[in-house]
């Protein structure tokens, strides 16, 4: 369907008509050289100039030509195919060639009403990629949100899920956020047969844990079909390469779907990555064996910080901070009173002194020590402290004008903090808080401290400062000029059922404070400690100039060295002004690292170490899940085929009414002057004129 349109009204059509009929006429209509010659000839050629005058009249008009086509979008038909481990253990390999073979046949049978899309699936989505090493874990919700998400604006017609339903990552395929309604064609892969087999299901345990703690390591073992048998549990270390036996536990195992839970209670004697082995005794004719055993790392640290909190006399605040404190294992607390003998400063790590100094105990000689060494210090003041010993011991505020009463006042955010981040609702909620009682006075920031909260006293918001912070000449100092936090405590829980700010205040206010300035030149970091398997492993690394300005102009260099010696070598790639390696994956084990460059004549290197965690989740669990399966497709009106049925599934496809291709029809505007046809007509009708008057004689 074609329209025309013009560029300017239609009545122009009757001006140019009529000069092209009054150009003709005037040049024709009083010709007696022409008449007396053929009486026919002047219409002809009135005619002619008629015609090719309007046509160059309409065209001046800027006519437009609108077309309407109409386009007709394929249904998608979107393959997931599973390409786990359990799909390869599982799943006779009949059926894998069926499979094969069946969707090929799909695909070439309904290309001309599909368009179809193959997506492989393991632990990740690819674009029918296979790997050369079958994923070990299976995520199916995964590639189902994902079609959910990608093709929700296109016409999406259904789905076909090659499976066999096992699922050891993510979330139930059946909880999963699913926003589309077309039927998913389900192939049932694997074996639903319960067979024998004896496992270590799951295994629970800190990644984390520190020198001298003790620690548990759970295991779940789970048995099938194997009432009768006997078996042991066994946890050994790994020493030196050698594997040296822990502890030990007998399994009876009193029934065919057996599950029982074993704890091993252990002390952290070992600084670093430490490798313990779980093992099982197998029993007879158990369908593997492969997940019998299980290889646990646990970081262990040395670098538990220890506080010192120093108090003028017992307070409430004392139990509030030492509950916060003491909710994070980093840190160890020790709770000191200024009249007992005072502890040496050097040994801790932050020192935080409540309502010190105070007229009775000025601890010149701890606060002394602390500016001395710049031992991290968080100062809170309140009725008990000395107003002058105060202001000369730490550099953050100072009270001028005080006489020893106390002001109520609550919390206000401050504009413009950047020391770290807070949680977003702590400005409009912390303003509800119940009052701090701080000193009376007109207070004072100094020109080097970061404020995190301000007073407000009664009604007036002030610049007051309430909790500040200075790092000057490296020595990081917190003030929070007053008592009464627990308040927050108690108000917190009563709204919200949680102590929602006060520990995270609290606890970043430490966690600023003690973290230590890093001068080295050159640092390199791998991006965690521990990995699975199936992570790539990335590094970087920062290189400093005697300015402290970051670059990388000379070539940095990584060694990887695994358990036994092996080394690994590596050049990092140069990016913006750091470095950067993908090192890829690496084995199960533990490794070390060491990043090396040299830079103004001077070697310099920087090291670490992670490990690698074996992936066996496809090994747990070998009986199919067809139930699952028949469940999801039958949820969006689909059904479920086995790979001996696969033919069938295109003949589903085909007949499914619903599963339709989309009209689109849309409109193209085209200016007639890009038509040359049209000149050619003009041209033809031109010279026809002129021949005609040579012809006879008119010229």
């Amino acid at each position: 369907m074609e329209q025309l349109q013009l560029s300017y009204p239609n009545y122009y059509l009757i001006f140019i008509a009529l000069t092209a009929i009054v150009f003709a006429l005037g040049l024709y209509f009083r010709d007696r050289r022409i008449k007396e010659n053929k009486s026919w000839l002047p219409k002809v050629l009135g005619i002619l100039r008629f015609l090719s005058i309007l046509g160059i009249l309409f065209l001046l008009l800027a006519p437009l030509l609108k077309r309407f086509i109409q386009d007709e979008q394929k249904p998608l038909l979107v393959i997931l195919k599973d390409e786990s481990s359990s799909i390869q253990a599982a799943t006779d390999a009949t059926a894998l060639e069926q499979l094969g073979s069946g969707l090929e046949q799909i695909q070439t049978q309904l290309a001309e009403k599909f368009e179809v899309v193959n997506l492989a699936f393991g632990e990740n989505l690819a674009a029918n990629q296979r790997d050369t090493v079958a994923p070990q874990s299976t995520n199916i919700s995964t590639p189902l949100e994902y079609v959910s998400e990608t093709f929700e604006d296109q016409n999406l017609g259904a789905i076909v899920l090659a499976t066999d339903g096992i699922f050891n990552e993510g979330k139930n395929p059946l909880y999963a956020d699913l926003e589309f309604s077309v039927p998913i064609y389900s192939i049932a892969l694997g074996d639903t047969t319960i067979r024998r087999d004896l496992l270590i299901k799951n295994v629970l345990h800190n990644r984390i844990v520190y020198l001298n703690d003790k620690f548990l390591i759970e295991a779940d073992i789970q048995a099938f079909n194997a009432k009768g048998n006997k078996s042991k549990i066994t946890l050994s270390k790994e020493v030196g390469g050698k594997r040296i036996k822990v502890d030990s536990k007998p399994i009876s195992i009193d029934k065919e779907n057996y599950f029982e839970t074993f704890q091993f209670e252990l002390e952290a004697d070992q600084i670093g990555n430490v490798k313990y082995i779980l093992s099982l005794n197998g029993i007879n004719n158990e369908v593997s064996k492969v997940n019998n055993s299980r290889n646990i790392y646990l970081e262990v640290l040395d670098a538990r910080q220890k506080i010192l909190l120093l108090a003028h006399a017992p307070h409430p605040d004392i139990k509030a901070l030492k509950s916060m404190i003491k909710a994070n294992k980093n840190y160890e607390l020790d709770i000191k009173y200024a009249k007992e003998e005072l502890p040496l400063i050097r040994p801790y790590d932050v020192v935080i002194l409540h309502n010190l100094p105070s007229a009775r105990h000025g601890i010149s000689g701890v606060i002394e020590e602390i500016n001395r060494i710049k031992k991290p210090v968080f100062y809170i003041s309140g009725a008990a402290t000395n107003t002058n010993a105060f202001n000369a011991a730490q550099e953050v505020l100072t009270i001028n004008g005080g006489n020893n009463s106390l002001n109520e006042v609550t919390p206000l955010m401050a504009e413009n903090f950047d020391l770290f981040t807070m949680d977003e609702s702590l400005g409009p909620e912390i303003k509800q808080y119940v009052p701090l009682k701080v000193m009376f006075g007109e207070y004072k920031t100094s020109s080097t401290a970061k404020i995190l909260l301000n007073q407000k006293v009664g009604n007036v918001a002030t610049k007051y400062p309430l909790l500040g912070y200075s790092d000057l000449n490296n020595h990081k100092q917190a003030v929070l000029a007053g008592e009464g936090i627990w308040r927050w405590r108690l108000f917190e829980y009563q709204e919200y059922k949680e102590y929602k700010h006060s520990s995270n205040v609290v606890m970043k206010t430490i966690q600023y404070i003690s973290q230590k300035n890093d001068k080295r030149q050159f640092r390199t970091y791998v991006s965690k400690n521990t990995f699975k398997e199936n992570e790539t492993i990335t590094f970087d690394a920062q290189l400093y100039n005697e300015s402290y300005e970051q670059i990388n102009t000379p070539e940095a260099k990584l060694q990887i060295t695994n358990a036994d010696g092996e080394s690994f070598d590596y050049t990092f790639s140069k990016t913006n002004n750091y470095y950067y390696i993908d090192a890829g994956r690496f084995p199960e084990g533990n490794y070390r690292f060491k990043g090396t460059t040299n830079y103004n004549g001077k070697n310099l290197s920087a090291d670490g170490k992670f490990s690698v965690q074996s992936i066996i989740k496809e090994q747990y669990d070998l009986t199919a899940r067809h139930d699952l399966l028949y469940d999801l497709s039958q949820r969006f009106g689909g059904s479920v085929v086995y790979p001996s049925e696969i033919n069938l599934l295109a003949d589903k496809l085909v007949n499914n009414e619903n599963i339709k291709p989309i009209l689109y029809q849309k409109a193209e505007t085209i200016p007639i002057l890009n038509l040359r046809w049209l000149l050619g007509i003009l041209i033809f009708l031109l010279a026809i004129e002129w021949f005609l008057r040579r012809y006879f004689g008119a010229y």
